[in-house]
């Protein structure tokens, strides 16, 4: 399952692709992916 994510890291926020799954252990991780920076004047 994928889902987009906001991570705001000091004054920036980054949108990421977030993909959850379990390993070989049978634990939750999961995987992301930066697709970019979210310009603040624009949105």
């Amino acid at each position: 399952m994928s889902s987009i994510v906001r991570n705001k890291v000091g004054r920036y926020t980054y949108l990421c692709e977030s993909e959850s799954y379990r390993n070989e252990e049978g634990r939750p991780r999961n995987r992301r992916v930066l697709i970019g920076r979210i310009d603040p004047r624009t949105g």
